[in-house]
């Protein structure tokens, strides 16, 4: 990736992610503030993830053109108009329709998620994919977490309304990243070019199904994954949409508070995703992903513990840990198993459809059990579903890294058969 494409591709994705530093700790409490109830907050949050379906055919389509950067600036010039419009909304179902393109989970920031991500892992080099996204990952808490601090000086000064001015100033510079951004093609692979690694992989095109079951893969390992990542952002998402509300009512937290929470938490995302694509080339996928589905288990149990402000952000460093782990290594390990460069873009979006599926689950589900089991029942519920989550990744979820797959891939699997096909045949 050349000195252009780096700078267009990581400070587009530095500066359209920032905002999160205002959407996690802030925008619920924001929308609070604006007359909505707890169980509107969730609906919306839904709603916003339900949206984020639509990086699915958009991440096929720029695989299929070869082109992903006019839908990048799309999506980021999208998220900067809803940023502007966000704070004079009055009216409950124009404010719910500025969050859809405007949450950290809508159909805006999803698409940039994924086709950043899609970018990274096709110019990364045979053997590197997983490096190649924790470099990019890597810039995303660090613009959050400037954003965060910010956001709480702001605050406790003007409102949490003020916030969103500066946003708006960086989604602008994001747009103007992107523009940097040149397609050089090398994603588009000739047949005959596949990234094949150590002999132990052939061509996914080799294996297309010519018949209409090819939307239903026959892949186990794969279908086990994708029940894993749901479950996993079904538990987590609550988490985003509630423990600034728990942290408030029920710990008697001070707005600063909320910030720091989330401060902590992508210090530890900022730690851990550059060495963990790095292990994730070298140890294989499967150990990092227990990893971090147990952290992620672990961090919602002692949420449902915590009893002073304090410890609830300490706290805050496995969910940070977490999910930086899956934002890597999740994405690396479906990259493995469609093993084809040309469905790069693909790989990702199964990835962010997972989450957008668990996210609108989640809050869903949790909009109706907040009020009849109290913020920590709640989070005791999500820390079971996480534990079920982590069991499938145990028990089902195959190694895809060449290396090590012949000693996960015992149980009738062939070692050499370890990509599969979502797509239909041309």
């Amino acid at each position: 990736m050349d000195w252009r494409n780096r700078i267009g591709l990581y400070g587009s994705y530095f500066f359209g992610m920032a905002a999160i530093g205002f959407t996690l700790p802030y925008l619920p409490l924001y929308l609070s503030q604006k007359g909505l109830s707890d169980r509107s907050i969730g609906v919306v949050s839904t709603l916003a993830a339900l949206s984020g379906l639509a990086q699915f055919p958009i991440g096929i389509w720029s695989d299929r053109i070869g082109w992903r950067k006019p839908f990048l600036i799309a999506a980021l010039a999208v998220v900067a108009l809803a940023t502007i419009l966000l704070r004079s909304a009055q009216d409950v179902i124009w404010l719910g329709f500025l969050v859809v393109l405007f949450a950290e989970n809508g159909i805006s920031r999803a698409v940039v998620e994924s086709l950043s991500g899609a970018e990274a892992a096709a110019l990364a080099p045979k053997g590197g994919v997983g490096a190649a996204l924790g470099v990019l990952r890597f810039w995303k808490p660090i613009g959050i977490v400037i954003m965060a601090l910010v956001g709480s000086w702001m605050s406790e000064r003007s409102g949490v309304a003020s916030i969103l001015t500066p946003i708006a100033i960086l989604q602008g510079l994001a747009v103007a990243a992107a523009l940097l951004i040149h397609e050089t093609g090398e994603g588009k692979t000739s047949g005959d070019q596949g990234r094949t690694e150590e002999g132990n992989r052939e061509p996914a095109w080799d294996r297309e199904r010519t018949a209409a079951k090819g939307w239903i893969p026959k892949d186990r390992g794969l279908w086990a994954f994708v029940a894993a990542m749901i479950l996993y952002h079904a538990a987590n998402a609550p988490g985003g949409v509630y423990l600034g509300l728990f942290l408030k009512r029920d710990l008697q937290a001070p707005d600063r508070m909320l910030a720091y929470a989330f401060v902590v938490s992508m210090v530890a995302w900022m730690l851990v995703v550059w060495p963990a694509g790095w292990l994730a080339d070298r140890w294989g996928r499967r150990p990092l992903l227990v990893v971090g589905w147990t952290i992620m288990a672990l961090r919602l149990a002692l949420v449902a513990l915590v009893r002073s402000p304090g410890l609830a952000v300490a706290n805050q460093a496995l969910d940070g840990l977490g999910n930086g782990l899956f934002a890597v290594v999740a994405a690396a390990w479906m990259t493995d198993r469609l093993a084809d460069p040309r469905r790069a873009g693909e790989a990702q979006v199964i990835v962010g459809s997972c989450l957008v599926l668990g996210s609108a689950i989640g809050p869903a589900v949790s909009g109706f059990l907040v009020e009849p089991l109290g913020f920590r029942g709640l989070f005791a519920v999500l820390a079971g579903v996480g534990a079920v989550a982590t069991s499938i990744v145990v028990a089902f979820v195959p190694e895809t890294t060449p290396r090590h797959v012949k000693a996960h891939d015992r149980g009738g699997l062939n070692p050499r058969a370890a990509a599969s096909d979502l797509a239909p045949s041309p």
